[in-house]
């Protein structure tokens, strides 16, 4: 590998003390790195691939950018508005490509198809070594892209001592000609800035959101179970995994929107994350109009509880809940589990029986948790309502808060 750590190039030594740097977008980086998915040196994705369907519609190259469209320094008050607007010129000045993409080659050759065995999908561990591999490749990609551009940036402007000072800028380190990643990079600073802003625009406009949810991906889920081969391990099929997901977090973007199982939405965002053993996981937040809005403990109970259900009326439910959502055991039950800090539960758990659900003062709502005496037996331990994560009927699967 190449001596800088953070590139994905290659270099080669021969028996002569001669090397060769290899660099990424070469075709055979890939069988160059993983001789045991292409054995006999298929090349990978390599600059210059046609597409098989070429675009009719072509616009001008770099003469669409033209001076005047472009903002200068002196009729602008910040760096980031000015890369805001060099980002909006540059969004419109998209043009389609002959050639294939680098993220596009890489989503055909991940795409699960049925009349075409793909082995890369089935090497086990050196399928997920590929896939970190391939997206750092993708990545670095859209950097080049990025440091190689930056005249798209107007970046010339700010390289004068006169025009730094102008805006404001005192720290020497800063001073001299840097690099900017638009807007419109998918988790640059610039970007994720610009998100929570609009995330914070939204309760600033709409008030403070309402409902919190947390759904994390289910290695037991069906649509996952049913697209394994008998030698295939869950954490072994990332692509897998993530499309599962997303189709799960779109259908719950539908359940909330249409089907309004909370009431009508006003505003609402979400963020994907994902954990350490590599299941991903959603955060929503859910602001509803004020005909729909949660105020008091009555409208908490109406859509979250945390209970165990009756298993004779609601015996399916019960199924569910216990399975999906009673958490630990951890405490005395269980000191290792992962949610132990200091020989104590970061979530608090067991929780304290309550008779009635009432107001957090500065928390989340206390929910009603009744000691009924009724106990079910979840990993080799008998656990009541004070292990219930809280959840919602139609959605129980899902942890939902009430804020």
């Amino acid at each position: 590998m190449s001596n800088n750590s953070f590139t994905p190039h290659i270099r080669i030594y021969t028996h002569s003390n001669k090397n060769q740097l290899v660099n990424y977008y070469y075709g055979c980086s890939d069988p160059l790195q993983y001789p045991l998915l292409f054995p006999y040196g298929q090349n990978g994705w390599h600059c210059g691939i046609p597409k098989i369907v070429q675009p009719r519609i072509k616009l001008r190259k770099r003469a669409y950018y033209e001076t005047e469209q472009l903002p200068s320094v002196s009729n602008m008050c910040s760096i980031d508005g000015l890369l805001d607007m060099e980002a909006d010129v540059l969004q419109k000045g998209k043009r389609k490509r002959n050639n294939v993409s680098c993220r596009e080659y890489y989503c055909y050759k991940l795409q699960m198809r049925d009349n075409e065995e793909n082995g890369v999908l089935h090497s086990g561990r050196l399928f997920q070594q590929y896939s970190v591999d391939e997206f750092i490749k993708v990545e670095t990609q859209r950097l080049d892209f990025a440091s190689f551009n930056q005249d798209l940036f107007r970046i010339d402007v700010l390289q004068g001592l006169l025009d730094i000072l102008r805006l404001g800028e005192r720290e020497a380190s800063k001073i001299g000609k840097q690099n900017f990643l638009p807007t419109s990079f998918t988790g640059g600073p610039r970007d994720m800035r610009q998100r929570y802003m609009d995330a914070i625009a939204l309760v600033q406009h709409f008030g403070k959101p309402d409902i919190f949810l947390t759904i994390k991906c289910n290695p037991s889920w069906l649509e996952i179970k049913e697209h394994l081969l008998p030698t295939d391990e869950t954490q072994n099929r990332p692509n897998l995994i993530s499309r599962v997901f997303r189709a799960k977090v779109e259908e719950m973007k539908t359940d909330i929107l249409k089907r309004s199982i909370f009431g009508k939405v006003a505003s609402f965002v979400y963020s994907l994350e994902f954990q350490k053993p590599g299941l991903p996981h959603a955060h929503f937040l859910v602001i509803l109009t004020d005909d729909y809005k949660l105020l008091t403990p009555e409208a908490y109970d109406k859509f979250v509880c945390a209970k165990l259900p009756d298993p004779d009326t609601y015996s399916y439910l019960h199924k569910l809940v216990v399975k999906h959502m009673m958490h630990g055991p951890c405490g005395h039950l269980n000191p290792t589990n992962l949610c132990m800090k200091r020989n104590e539960c970061k979530f608090k758990y067991p929780k304290s029986f309550v008779d009635e659900t009432t107001k957090g003062k500065n928390s989340y709502p206390i929910y009603r948790r009744r000691n009924t005496g009724k106990s079910v037996k979840v990993r080799k331990q008998f656990l009541d309502n004070s292990w219930v994560v809280p959840y919602t009927t139609p959605i129980c699967y899902v942890n939902t808060i009430a804020i």
